[in-house]
């Protein structure tokens, strides 16, 4: 399998994120909600929300995205088959690389080990 983050590893229609929330598990965190879903096709996809309200600054909330996008690259081979919606929180904003990446990391554990 590709470690590259293609489009069919993306949510991208409005429906999907819909169909996560709606029927999806939560993982809470301090740094990010994950709420995540099994979902038909084998590959685990992602999508992402970032909002103003984590930072007003479009730097730092392209930074907390592009780490969630390379953590998820990293590890999707543990989440074959879930959809996940990961939601940053406020505390993501003033946060190391290393910790929103560890926390991720966490995320992705805790995930796999309940889907």
């Amino acid at each position: 399998m590709s470690e590259a983050f293609d489009k069919s590893a993306r949510l991208l229609e409005k429906g999907d994120f819909s169909n996560v929330f709606s029927s999806g598990e939560r993982n809470h965190g301090k740094y990010f909600l994950i709420v995540f879903h099994l979902n038909q096709p084998c590959e685990a996809r992602l999508g992402i929300a970032v909002s103003r309200k984590v930072s007003k600054s479009a730097v730092v909330r392209n930074r907390i995205k592009r780490q969630i996008r390379e953590s998820f690259r990293l590890n999707k081979n543990l989440l074959r088959g879930i959809d996940c919606v990961v939601v940053a929180k406020e505390a993501a904003a003033n946060s190391r690389k290393s910790a929103l990446r560890k926390s991720l990391d966490d995320h992705w554990q805790k995930i796999s080990e309940n889907a």
